[in-house]
């Protein structure tokens, strides 16, 4: 007998997943965690954290950090992987491509633009047998809610965001992007530091200037608190197209830009992880814990309305009822629009290189995999030829506000033809979506990128008119 219990714990520990860091710094190496093509058209860093949500090697962070400030114009994309990914998983792959991809289109070699991508990595496998995959959801989603509850990984995308804005820097902006269990960490770490009340009674604005989750594989009750707090702090306002102060409506300097959420989750319509896999996952958890009784809580843009928390607790945002503002919405096949440079997924070139006051946008390529070709063996191979897929499919889409609070937090129900399943978000519709919601939040000014005005949380107001306007006639 003990024999056989100590050749399964032998089994056991072989089949778990190593805890890294992969990508160590070393005397002689003390670069390993930076890399990037020789013509050094991008960089890409990792930094990787345990699963108490400490950092393997402080010195990623450090190498990090020397890459941007080293950069005159840096486009800073962060990006936390999700489930069943690692430092030295496909995603990594994945992640370069689309910084390649990025840094060669002519919308940004022409403006001498940095591109720089950092991948936050965490253990988001921990078994290594085949067919048990599904069995590590409940650890890592544990996981991913341990990494972000506790301080450093929300100080080290502060400090990569504050490096990318530093004087001196005639350009920069800083995009956070989080998948599955990572959107999980992201959003999770993101609405604390939304929300942060500073001393003077108002609130810390954020030294990033775009987050978007993809596909989040988180319960939707922190997110139901972040948007309702934002519905307390903000009212619309149609004629200025604007988020406002209900402290003070005629106050502009409480107003935020509609164009300007200060998180967008993004859900693809056909993602069973989320859509199945999630509520089953969470319902077994409740099962087990014996946890049949919820409270009920307000539905934010719903006054009056409440439901019970397990709704939020079993579903992610993008496949809550409650939660989702927003949709993208079929407009039909098109014509490529002129004067485009580049040979690889032009909607992206197309949708950066103009302005999107309609919110409408292109896709031109058929949602068939065709770009993982890029990422056969899990290593990226920046001078690999990238030729023009031959079977260009123009459409136009639009961002569609269809119910819920309107507020400056967008959860975006996405089309399959443009996300894939759980793992599409690096289909070349994806990204191209993704050039549009960048152009979006930060628009073109006579031919130029007009540095945007931090998002910043107004005071908190007055109860009583709250309380009027919630009940007033939209």
């Amino acid at each position: 007998m003990k024999t056989f219990v100590r050749l399964a714990l032998a089994m056991l520990l072989a089949s778990c997943a190593s805890y890294g860091p992969y990508h160590a710094n070393t005397a002689t190496e003390p670069l390993n965690s930076v890399r990037g093509p020789s013509d050094g058209r991008y960089k890409m860093a990792f930094v990787e954290f345990g699963d108490q949500g400490s950092p393997l090697d402080n010195s990623q962070r450090k190498a990090a950090l020397e890459a941007i400030h080293k950069a005159e114009r840096p486009l800073l994309f962060v990006y936390i992987h999700g489930w069943l990914n690692n430092a030295v998983s496909g995603d990594v792959c994945r992640f370069e491509h689309f910084l390649d991809t990025v840094s060669s289109f002519p919308e940004f070699t022409g403006r001498k633009i940095n591109v720089i991508g950092v991948y936050i990595a965490w253990r988001g496998k921990d078994l290594t047998i085949p067919g048990l995959d599904f069995f590590t959801f409940w650890t890592r989603k544990s996981t991913g809610e341990k990494i972000a509850s506790e301080n450093s990984i929300l100080a080290t995308i502060e400090e990569l965001a504050v490096a990318a804005r530093e004087p001196g820097k005639d350009y920069h902006h800083t995009v956070l992007l989080g998948h599955s269990f990572g959107a999980l960490v992201l959003g999770n770490t993101l609405s604390h530091s939304i929300l942060g009340a500073n001393g003077e009674g108002g609130r810390n604005s954020s030294p990033w200037d775009m987050a978007v989750a993809f596909n989040s594989a988180a319960g939707s009750v922190n997110a139901r608190q972040l948007m309702s707090e934002l519905d307390y702090l903000y009212k619309y306002d149609a004629e200025r197209h604007a988020y406002v102060s209900r402290a003070n409506l005629g106050e502009e300097t409480s107003a935020v830009s509609e164009n300007r959420p200060a998180l967008v989750f993004l859900q693809s319509e056909n993602d069973s992880a989320t859509g199945t896999m999630f509520p089953i996952g969470t319902g077994l958890t409740n099962t087990v814990n014996l946890h049949y009784h919820w409270q009920k809580v307000p539905v934010p843009g719903h006054p009056g309305e409440k439901v019970s928390e397990n709704e939020f607790y079993t579903h992610t945002p993008g496949n809550n009822k409650y939660l989702v503002n927003y949709h993208v919405e079929p407009l039909g096949e098109t014509a490529a629009p002129p004067g485009l440079r580049a040979t690889e997924n032009r909607a992206f070139e197309a949708n950066v290189k103009q302005n999107h006051p309609d919110y409408t946008f292109y896709t031109s390529e058929r949602n068939d995999g065709h770009e993982k070709n890029f990422c056969r063996t899990g290593d990226y191979n920046p001078d690999e030829a990238r030729p023009p897929t031959g079977k260009e499919l123009w459409r136009r889409w639009k961002f569609v506000y269809t119910g819920n609070a309107r507020i400056p937090c967008w959860i975006v129900r996405v089309p399959k033809d443009i996300i894939w399943g759980h793992g599409g978000l690096w289909s070349d519709n994806s990204v191209a979506m993704l050039g549009a919601l960048f152009r979006i939040e930060f628009p073109l000014t006579g031919g130029k990128v007009a540095t945007p005005k931090p998002i910043t949380a107004p005071r908190s107001p007055d109860l009583q008119q709250l309380n009027r306007d919630r009940h007033a006639p939209e």
